[in-house]
């Protein structure tokens, strides 16, 4: 969609997608500079981006490319010609962070990410220097072959966000990016690397700033979850890199493997590193990484050798330092330590007597009115407004409870 025209996605359209033509080019949406797509569904009918094969082949990874927009906002190292991870001569970055590129609401974006040359796959949903005045709220990307979300600097906010059994990391922010993130669901698989990567370009100006509250990234206590990938040698469900900065409040980290780290982080800047909120925070500072000590990493399999954040870098204190681990659990209604797409029915809200209902983290309020004020730590409360509901391909396909708060489908069942 080129600068200057506006793509309208009606309620309920499913787009198909075909696999690649056998040079290497891979059927994707790419919104342009100055162009807008205004794909705004409902829980009732949401847009659905997908493979054209066969149910029967299905679920399946890699089967055609996936969504790109592109934006005028600020990315790492300035200016406009920046070029899309996964495609030639499409540009992105500038100088408008309060860019505008449509809406996405309700969007699934499912088995994509297509191999279109060595190491260059396309991401389930590419934000490329999109700015803050874009909407993307209930999407879902699952069983993209690389990452599912990934933004490349820009000031985009997310808000409920699904991400499951991506090939790579479930969402990545890169070369300075600055939004916030609210209501996020990763679940790695087996066969994926992380639930966020993170980069900040080390000690530069243009530092990234994610800002995430109320997040459940789901590892995998027996698969390759936490397996070497090509970026990192020491794995983590989460991974920090480069000394990014950011602020991670209401996080819960659970399913982690034995032996490995809720939280890894591989390098540090000049960033402060602490789990106490500075006094001066964003957007008058963004020189700092807090990780709140009311974050919870859970260790299922209740080993003996808790390492619950790792630093490769023995410089980067502060978050270690501070961070006062006990591997309570988080007491979930169903959620297997072996969560993956094979699991045939889970639910993955805490109990009415969660832990996760007790040291809630304030949520910032000094600057904009994203985000949304909540009793409880992680993705979902324990009773209504489960938002996977008509959001999620584990909905349409019965592995999660149905959105109704009168009834208890599974009540405090634990495995």
């Amino acid at each position: 969609m080129q600068s200057g025209a506006t793509l309208t996605i009606a309620p309920g359209v499913t787009i198909y997608a075909l696999k690649d033509d056998g040079n290497n080019k891979a059927p994707t949406l790419v919104i342009e500079r100055g162009a807008k797509i205004n794909a705004d569904g409902t829980s009732m009918n949401p847009i659905t981006f997908r493979s054209a094969l066969d149910s029967s082949f299905l679920p399946k990874a890699g089967t055609w490319g996936g969504l790109i927009v592109l934006g005028s906002a600020s990315v790492h190292g300035g200016g406009s010609n920046n070029l899309v991870e996964g495609l030639d001569n499409h540009y992105y970055g500038g100088s408008d962070d309060t860019d505008d590129s449509g809406t996405l609401r309700y969007v699934r974006v499912w088995h994509g990410g297509a191999v279109i040359g060595s190491n260059n796959e396309i991401n389930g949903i590419t934000l490329a220097g999109v700015g803050s005045s874009t909407t993307v709220e209930y999407c879902e990307v699952a069983f993209n072959l690389d990452d599912g979300f990934e933004m490349f600097g820009g000031t985009v906010n997310l808000k409920y966000i699904s991400s499951i059994f991506c090939g790579d990391d479930a969402i990545d922010t890169d070369l300075g990016y600055k939004g916030d993130i609210q209501f996020a669901f990763a679940a790695v698989g087996e066969d994926g690397h992380h639930a966020v990567e993170m980069d900040g370009n080390n000690d530069d100006n243009s530092r990234s700033f994610p800002r995430v509250y109320n997040a459940m990234f789901v590892g995998h206590t027996e698969g390759s979850v936490q397996s070497v990938s090509t970026d990192s040698v020491t794995q983590g469900v989460m991974m920090l890199r480069e000394g990014t900065g950011g602020e991670f409040g209401n996080i819960v980290v659970t399913n982690v493997a034995n032996d490995y780290s809720g939280l890894h982080q591989d390098a540090c800047g000049s960033e402060t590193r602490s789990s106490t909120l500075p006094g001066t925070t964003f957007p008058n500072n963004d020189d700092y990484l807090w990780f709140s000590s009311n974050n919870v990493i859970y260790y299922p399999g209740n080993p003996t050798n808790l390492n619950a954040i790792a630093i490769d870098d023995d410089a980067c204190t502060g978050t270690t330092s501070s961070y006062n681990f006990a591997s309570v659990d988080p007491q979930f209604r169903n959620l297997p330590t072996t969560l993956n797409e094979d699991t045939t029915f889970f639910d993955p809200r805490p109990t009415s007597d969660s832990v996760l209902l007790n040291n809630v983290d304030s949520i910032p309020t000094n600057d904009n009115s994203f985000f949304t004020s909540v009793s409880y730590r992680g993705a979902f409360g324990p009773d209504s407004g489960f938002w996977l509901s008509g959001l999620s391909w584990l909905d349409d396909n019965g592995r999660i409870p149905i959105e109704d708060s009168s009834v208890s489908l599974c009540g405090t069942i634990t495995a």
